[in-house]
């Protein structure tokens, strides 16, 4: 086959097809998101289930918030009717009429809880004993005497005080002289069942001359069945802490007799559980039962310790968690499936001109056999660029080598014309010297001044051949430093020395600043020195007369680095000279090159000065910084390493 049926034959394969490259990730992908989203579908199916079994147990907290209110409410009530006794007691009256008019007056107040309520006096009472009164209950049957303004109410009989301290509650109202709930218990007069809350009536010296009482007809806590949806199929039910029933929907009548909870085979061991639960202090809660096949939420009652149990199947919460979850889990998956067709449809658009150019740059001799999909025409194409690759790597190593060997020819040469130049130079400055001293016979000023010349001249280009030499050796990596402790104040005073008249010949004022108690610096003396000498020389060159420079050290704060903390001191040189224009301060610090203006190219120099004041810096391991703005000066700033308080070495 040829190169070119070959292309033709690979792009007409190309496309979304059942060998297309797309079609096979599609399906790798669609894989794992379906796994995925089968894991995420169960944990959103337990989650609605955890946020359905806690919707039921807030609607059983509210439930049980309703009854707490109308039992505070009825409490209240009956504790403000013994206030009211009290206050009417404390003021002396014994007269049956107060008391009759201040129960009357009670009970077309009382809550829709306290089906009756009365104040059972001792014996030596609230009144005289030949008038009980008065004593007011919903009268089912007619007793006693009737109270004229409501025929359905009558006065108790004044034979029933004697019986007063048959009464259970009553006995427990004296004996313990505090409010209390009682078990709920058959009332055989009507009969009915009711729970009673009393509590003592106290006279002003502490003594006990009534007793409150405040009657509940258990009927009356119909009120807690469930009635939230009229499709639900659980129910609720209310019981004491001892287990007798106080309402239970399925069955009414079984609360109306006062039943055990035992008594009902589906809640006795559901009951046993929430008995275990509550007694390790969870007074909140819900569990499953397998047996009933529903969930219980229980919660308890805080006044009066009863148990509030919800039952709810388990079709009702476990279908719309599942139903939920499916669906999410559906609308999710199909979602992610029309991205991922379009994503991976638009990846094989977009390897249509790759492939292209794959086409057109594969050789004969690359081309595959057999091109099943797309991945293999950009792997036949991507090999052949690695071996290109390579090839080219290979020549530009080759260059590489040839530079640095250029390179380290041109070291050698500057350093080898370094030293040559420098022997003939030395040999004519000592003659210069020689003659200025006329140790070969008397000269002339005129000479004299042309010999100075000659030495100023001699000294900057034996100050340029040994700035070019130390460039080569700092390239070359030929300098080895050696550091030792150094003080401030010692290269402070080496280096102003070398600046202190070209400065006084501009007018220019130089001020140090060296704040005391500075560690000293970790550095090679003669090298820093120089440095410094540099800077302070560009500072001088480069500011008009009358200017000034201000020569800084600051102690900056310990960096903790590869080898452990380093400390460091910066020196800086701040003058007001020309300054520097941003676009050239990268230039800076390159050997051989100056800011090429008008206004600076007057300054004589090779420029390079900033690149050994550079080199010699990060030789030691520090920075360079430089901030400057044209026209009002610039600030050369170095950091050092120094070392620790009490000359330990970093």
């Amino acid at each position: 086959m040829s190169f070119g049926m070959f292309k033709k034959n690979v792009k007409r394969s190309s496309g979304f097809g059942l060998n297309s490259i797309g079609t096979k990730l599609f399906l790798l992908v669609m894989t794992a998101a379906a796994i995925g989203l089968g894991s995420l579908g169960t944990l959103f199916y337990q989650e609605l289930k955890s946020v359905k079994l806690l919707q039921l147990t807030s609607e059983t907290d509210i439930k049980v918030r309703e009854l707490e209110a109308e039992l505070h409410s009825s409490e209240s009530f009956l504790r403000s009717l013994v206030s009211a006794t009290t206050f009417v007691s404390n003021g002396g009256s014994r007269s049956p009429t107060s008391y009759e008019r201040l129960v009357r007056e009670f009970f077309g107040a009382r809550p829709k809880l306290i089906t009756g309520f009365g104040i059972m006096q001792t014996p030596k009472g609230l009144v005289e004993r030949d008038w009980f009164g008065p004593y007011v209950e919903e009268s089912r049957v007619p007793r006693g005497i009737k109270i004229p303004e409501n025929n359905a109410f009558a006065l108790v009989d004044l034979w029933e005080v004697d019986r007063y301290p048959q009464l259970q509650y009553y006995q427990d109202a004296v004996n313990s002289r505090k409010y209390f709930w009682s078990e709920p218990y058959i009332n055989t007069a009507y009969p009915v069942p009711l729970m009673t809350f009393a509590g003592p009536v106290l006279d002003r010296q502490g003594n006990l001359v009534a007793v409150m009482n405040g009657d509940i007809n258990i009927r009356d806590l119909k009120q807690v069945k469930d009635n939230a949806s009229p499709n639900r199929s659980g129910y609720f039910v209310l019981a004491t802490n001892q287990g007798h029933l106080l309402s239970y929907s399925p069955d009414p009548s079984k609360a109306t007799s006062l039943q055990h909870i035992s008594s009902i085979p589906t809640l006795k061991s559901v009951w046993n559980e929430v008995q275990s639960k509550l007694q390790q202090g969870s007074a909140q809660g819900f569990l499953a039962s397998n047996d009933t096949r529903s969930y219980w939420v229980f919660q308890k009652v805080p006044s009066t310790q009863w148990v509030m149990i919800q039952a709810v199947p388990y079709a009702q919460v476990l279908m719309p968690a599942l139903v939920g979850a499916i669906g999410a889990t559906l609308l999710a998956g199909v979602l992610m499936a029309l991205a991922i067709w379009w994503s991976i449809r638009q990846l094989d658009r977009r390897l249509q001109p790759i492939l292209d150019v794959c086409y057109e740059t594969m050789s004969p001799e690359n081309a595959p056999a057999k091109s099943p999909d797309e991945i293999s025409t950009l792997s036949t194409a991507f090999f052949g660029m690695v071996e290109r690759q390579t090839a080219l790597m290979r020549q530009l190593q080759l260059a590489h080598d040839e530079l640095l060997q250029s390179q380290r020819f041109k070291d050698d040469f500057l350093a080898m014309m370094s030293h040559e130049l420098r022997t003939p130079l030395n040999a004519m400055l000592g003659m210069n010297e020689g003659l200025q001293e006329e140790i070969f016979g008397s000269i002339t000023d005129r000479q004299l001044n042309a010999l100075q010349t000659i030495e100023r001249s001699g000294y900057h280009l034996l100050e340029l051949i040994n700035d070019v030499l130390d460039v080569a050796k700092i390239e070359s990596g030929q300098i080895e430093l050696k550091c030792a402790p150094t003080q401030v104040a010692a290269l402070y005073q080496a280096s102003l020395m070398f600046v202190v008249q070209p400065a006084k010949a501009k007018q220019i004022t130089i001020e140090s600043k060296l704040p005391w108690g500075l560690p000293d610096l970790l550095v090679e003396e003669r090298r820093i020195c120089q440095v410094l000498i540099n800077l302070l020389n560009n500072a001088v060159k480069f500011t008009p007369e009358q200017g000034h420079i201000i020569l800084e050290t600051r102690y900056l704060p310990s960096v903790d680095g590869a080898d452990g903390t380093q400390s460091w001191l910066q020196i800086s040189v701040t003058d007001t000279g020309i300054g520097i224009a941003p676009e050239n301060i990268a230039r800076l610090f390159q050997p051989f090159i100056q800011v090429d203006s008008a206004l600076n190219r007057q300054y004589e120099g090779m420029g390079l000065g900033l690149a050994l004041v550079k080199r010699i810096v990060e030789l030691h391991g520090g920075q360079v910084h430089l901030t400057s703005d044209v026209g009002s000066g610039s600030c050369f700033a170095i950091d050092l390493p120094c070392v620790r308080a009490g000359g330990h070495h970093e």
